[in-house]
């Protein structure tokens, strides 16, 4: 008899048991993500400013939604129910980080109850605690309930939609209600588009028949298929009615995945030398770049086809590369390491007791997780959903990069397996089938440590993450903290010209100019052979030349660079300080503007501009 008949038989005090059980997971994950936030406030982990670059884009899009931009004027660059939901809070409670975090401290407690539901009604009752407890502790899907990203959305959607579809029966609002939590899904991951008709298909099968006499209701398929439409259209709908320009979700998937496919790429998110013109990242400078084809300014759908078509052609004449490219990210999704971008669990952790405690880790996950499936197999029919969302999320990351936030949503379904491993693995160990156990268990500490070797480059993220937290710490004017931040960096990662051109903008901050000149020559050494150290190089000394007070040297650096590069954001804005220091205010307006326009959502550009014009004014 399969366990679930069993579970569903036990004596009366097995619902207590469930309720007590369900109870913990829930209070455990609450209390776990509610004490990470509280702790990280005060933070870097918790500022909102640009080193937060695809969180700060949707800060700053919420705020144009609630400032009364509702619908926008062009095509949407990013995915846009994030920037939606953070509009809505932002309206309630103000521009700020903590109501962002207690709200997705809920919506993890959420998620928790419907994973350990539908790993009841596939698994069993012991499965479904042993997930959720898992679910509660799992380190980096605490670290990502604090952070301004739709990861906690993602994995609410999933376990939302499959919820609803165990339990729908003939209740046709609950089929309308998965149709909607599934587009709202695919906008928020487009890529798991692919998986509607297959799971249609499962329900239309009867595989969805669990227990007892559940029927699948057709007119409920129908009505999922055709609200999961509806939904998902409003995106191209929208797009073209604001826009003129039938772009099926985002302006950035062709460049996505391009990011992905290309010559240089490494199984990450990097960019490449066509996409960036200028030191660091910007969404601006990639929105001007990307649609500028053959010196002409194009539209969003047909510079969306034209890196895909470029991404597709590396895989097509490139086969092997590309071949080996895949293999590469496989190994990065399967990895116990967590490929960071725009927040770092490194420096977090640093600072985080609750989130040290949360030991459960990607690799144990994944152990448990391979063992369960395997035992899960016979039974494959009534779970071959989490199957297609685990395979959904693995190709999605084979299709364009892997990052950590971009595999955290399939972590509550390898956690089911997990949860149903572990019961099989303590079951087989009750009825001493010792070899089963033992092979077993020799499987799944390979696959743990097998997860360990990752190919990355694991000092250069932590260099990347503590030079971000110098950074922030600079924007704050706390220098003496950032300057240990950055000497951190350099510490892993020496040759890291990043940091040490952020080392000397601190240290000349400070007033410890010779300090700072002191390691110009070392940036110099680091950073010459490429274009961006380069440009950092030339950038570093403009700055020294300002705590100099030669403002003339400084006038000429900053010139030269902009011969090179006119949308430079720093140096048009570094030149117009400069100009104000010369009192030059009309030509520090011109260089400021520039650079305002350049990069909207740089205050410190806009405050310096805004006092440029009400001098000038009086």
């Amino acid at each position: 008899m399969p366990r679930t008949q069993r579970v569903s038989r036990a004596p009366k005090r097995s619902n207590y048991d469930n309720r007590t059980w369900l109870f913990v997971a829930l209070a455990l994950t609450f209390a776990v993500r509610l004490w990470f936030v509280l702790s990280m406030q005060g933070r870097p982990f918790s500022a909102i400013g640009p080193q937060y670059l695809d969180s700060f884009y949707y800060h700053r899009w919420a705020i144009e939604i609630i400032t009364g931009n509702l619908w926008g004027s062009d095509v949407f660059f990013l995915r846009p129910l994030y920037a939606y939901l953070l509009a809505i809070l932002y309206g309630i409670f103000g521009p700020h980080v903590l109501p962002v975090q207690l709200f997705q401290t809920l919506l993890a407690t959420a998620s928790c109850f419907f994973l350990y539901d539908v790993t009841r009604r596939i698994f069993g009752q012991r499965s479904a605690v042993f997930a959720s407890i898992g679910f509660a502790l799992t380190g980096i899907l605490v670290f990502y309930t604090g952070t301004l990203l739709y990861v906690e959305v993602t994995i609410l959607l999933s376990l939302l939609y499959l919820w609803l579809m165990l339990t729908a029966g003939r209740r046709l609002g609950l089929w309308i209600a998965a149709g909607i939590s599934f587009g709202l899904l695919v906008i928020c991951r487009p890529e798991l588009l692919v998986l509607l008709p297959f799971l249609l298909l499962w329900l239309w099968r009867g595989h969805a028949v669990h227990r007892s006499s559940f029927i699948v209701h057709r007119y409920g398929i129908a009505a999922t298929a055709a609200s999961a439409v509806l939904v998902i259209a409003l995106v191209p709908i929208r797009n073209y009615i604001v826009a003129r320009d039938p772009v099926l979700f985002t302006a950035h998937s062709g460049i996505n995945f391009y990011y992905g496919n290309n010559s240089s790429a490494g199984g990450t998110w990097q960019t490449t030398a066509e996409l960036q013109r200028s030191p660091g990242f910007s969404h601006e400078e990639l929105k001007r770049v990307s649609r500028t084809i053959d010196g002409q300014r194009v539209g969003w759908s047909q510079a969306s086809s034209y890196w895909l078509g470029k991404g597709l052609r590396f895989i097509t004449t490139q086969p092997l590369a590309w071949l080996k490219l895949l293999g590469r990210k496989l190994l990065l999704f399967f990895g116990n390491y967590e490929v960071p971008n725009d927040y770092y669990p490194e420096t977090a952790r640093a600072s985080s007791l609750s989130l040290r405690l949360a030991f459960v880790n990607f690799g144990l996950v994944l152990a448990l997780g391979l063992l369960g499936m395997v035992w899960a197999w016979p039974r494959r029919g009534l779970a071959l959903p989490v199957y297609l969302f685990v395979a959904a999320y693995l190709a999605s990351s084979l299709l364009f990069y892997v990052l950590s936030r971009l595999r955290a949503p399939v972590i509550p379904f390898l956690l089911m397996f997990a949860g149903y491993g572990l019961s099989e693995l303590l079951e087989a160990m009750k009825q001493r089938k010792n070899l089963q156990a033992g092979l077993a268990l020799a499987a799944g500490l390979a696959v743990y440590v097998g997860s360990s070797f990752t190919p990355v480059n694991k000092q250069s993220y932590s260099a990347q993450a503590w030079t971000q937290t110098g950074n922030i710490y600079l924007g704050r004017r706390e220098r003496i903290q950032a300057i240990a931040a950055f000497r951190r960096a350099l510490k892993v990662q020496p040759a890291g010209y990043a940091a040490r051109y952020s080392l000397i903008i601190a240290l000349a901050g400070a007033g410890e100019t010779d300090k700072a000149e002191a390691e110009l020559p070392l940036l110099a050494q680091t950073g010459a052979s490429s274009s961006e150290g380069r440009s950092l190089i030339r950038l570093a000394s403009g700055r020294l030349a300002i705590a100099r007070r030669d403002y003339s040297r400084a006038d000429s650096i900053y010139q030269s660079a902009l011969a090179e590069n006119p949308n430079d954001v720093e140096a048009n804005y570094m030149l117009g300080l400069v100009y104000i220091n010369m009192d030059n205010l009309v030509q520090a307006r011109e260089h400021l503007a520039r650079a305002a326009a350049l990069e909207p959502g740089q205050q410190p550009i806009r405050d310096a501009l805004n006092a440029v014009e009400s001098r000038l004014s009086r």
